[in-house]
């Protein structure tokens, strides 16, 4: 009796945090739809009164051409600019100047693999995410080219300013360290002073226990319980990578 009561009340709990996920991904969803087709009605409408918007230019603005960007990282979930059409993760930040970005990284990949994806972002080439990384997690090794990178100067002469939301803050700890570590293959110079600052927006630098509750396993730290929301987000990504699904084949990949 006991065992089923246990099972019964853990099934809530996985449909109940479904459900809350589910909802949000549909708010967020139908408001990035919702602000695309009003921007396009908008231009639609007021295509005629485009040559009456003033432009106004600082005449100061070329004496912050030196100053580093700011990168924008988001958290678990998130997602970078173009991705959802005209949404912003961080409420339009990135379009108030040039120089912040806002990368589109993966929603529910690792930390590691995630600070790789940062990286090339940001220098260019083809994300490589190590030959022992790939085969011990059993993914590819390489993914997403970039044929330019977002800021290919970035060395130790020009450093960046990194904000990182949540699980974006522990991204951009680890790029630091791999940095330091010298881990980019082809990129021999790198260090720790390429990183001029990095900020944290709730930041979880310290874990959470939010990952037990959501089905990991407290004995190893690694493994899953049999039926918990991060089985069906592991699923979800499944899904999503092989794109079987014709939902799943829509999206809005970043130029």
């Amino acid at each position: 009796m006991f065992r089923l009561s246990s099972a019964a009340l853990q099934c809530l709990e996985v449909f109940v945090s479904s459900l809350v996920h589910v909802i949000y991904g549909f708010y967020i969803f139908s408001t990035a739809l919702a602000g695309d087709v009003s921007q396009s009605l908008n231009g639609w409408f007021h295509k005629n009164k485009c040559s009456d918007i003033i432009r106004v230019t600082d005449a100061n603005s070329q004496s912050f051409n030196h100053l580093p960007p700011i990168v924008l990282v988001h958290g678990i979930f998130g997602f970078g600019t173009g991705r959802l059409g005209g949404l912003s993760y961080f409420g339009g930040a990135e379009n108030k100047d040039e120089k912040v970005l806002v990368p589109d990284l993966g929603s529910l990949t690792s930390i590691y693999d995630r600070a790789r994806e940062l990286f090339y972002y940001l220098k260019g080439g083809q994300v490589d995410y190590g030959d022992e990384h790939s085969k011990a997690c059993r993914h590819s090794q390489f993914g997403r080219i970039y044929e330019k990178g977002h800021y290919p100067e970035w060395d130790e002469n020009h450093p960046i300013h990194f904000v990182g939301h949540s699980a974006g803050a522990q991204v951009v700890r680890v790029l630091q360290q791999m940095l330091a570590d010298k881990a980019f293959k082809g990129h021999d110079n790198t260090s720790e002073n390429w990183v001029l600052s990095i900020t944290a927006l709730s930041g979880a630098f310290n874990g959470t226990t939010r990952t037990y509750l959501d089905g990991m396993q407290p004995e190893d730290g690694k493994s899953l319980k049999p039926l918990c929301l991060l089985q069906l987000c592991r699923l979800g990504v499944i899904l999503y990578d092989w794109e079987c699904w014709p939902l799943c084949c829509w999206r809005l990949d970043p130029a």
